[in-house]
């Protein structure tokens, strides 16, 4: 196993600890919105007095609005049945989406401290060269290496979520078996989930049941639907790989 600089371990333990909080914020956020919403309204009783309708106009600059009597109140019923919508259809499928990004950005993060001060493996491929203009735009070699490793970085995420996280694994001298079982794979599923979300309207692809395998929460031909069930269930995911990914590594370093 690689022996990793207990500097870097450092880095990797702060940083790791504030992108699980970003995902742990959203996941408390959902959690308040879905009592809140009902909560405040009937504390109204029944219509939300004081409602500052020329305010929410002004917020617009390309739309014109009916010269109608203003509206001073909103029915609290109809708030409460377009929340509680927005929380299920919507709220959820954005939490989902960027907890994946927060996680996939957090894999890159990894990587980049890594190979920052391990920069074989980026010109091991065909390859080996440095566009002329990078150099010019660096400073020192700290940031050109820093540009150098970030272009590289980009490529990744177009690999798939699976790819990604054995590279990291890699890099660091850990197996998959290090992980929790089929924890990669459940990461792979809710990865490609997120993909239909953004890039699929919703409805399940033949790329997400060819690559999910057995691990596939939605059918073919079906639409996805992101429940609170199945966004803990992500959020444990990619919270519960993080903290195994901080203990191996700290394991590795005493024994590599």
């Amino acid at each position: 196993m690689k022996k990793n600089d207990s500097n870097l371990l450092i880095k990797i333990n702060s940083l790791t600890i504030i992108y699980q909080n970003h995902i742990i914020n959203r996941l408390k956020l959902y959690n308040f919105a879905d009592s809140a919403i009902t909560f405040f309204c009937k504390d109204r009783n029944k219509n939300l007095l004081g409602y500052d309708y020329p305010s929410f106009k002004n917020k617009f600059s390309l739309i014109e609005f009916k010269p109608d009597k203003e509206i001073e109140s909103i029915a609290y019923k109809e708030i409460i049945s377009v929340g509680n919508k927005f929380i299920g259809d919507e709220l959820s499928d954005s939490i989902f989406v960027l907890n994946v990004a927060t996680f996939e950005n957090w894999i890159l993060s990894m990587l980049h401290y890594r190979m920052r001060d391990n920069t074989k493996d980026i010109f091991k491929g065909n390859d080996k060269t440095v566009e002329i203009s990078i150099i010019q735009e660096s400073a020192d070699i700290d940031e050109l290496w820093d540009t150098i490793i970030r272009r590289y970085l980009q490529k990744l995420p177009y690999n798939g979520m699976k790819s990604m996280i054995l590279k990291l694994l890699k890099e660091f001298g850990l197996k998959r078996s290090d992980m929790p079982t089929n924890l990669i794979d459940k990461l792979n599923e809710n990865s490609l989930c997120r993909n239909i979300i953004v890039h699929n309207q919703k409805k399940v692809s033949d790329d997400y049941i060819k690559k999910s395998g057995s691990f596939a929460v939605f059918s073919k031909g079906g639409t996805v639907k992101i429940t609170e069930k199945l966004l803990f269930q992500q959020g444990d995911n990619l919270l519960g790989f993080m903290q195994e990914f901080r203990k191996a590594i700290k394991v590795s370093n005493k024994t590599g």
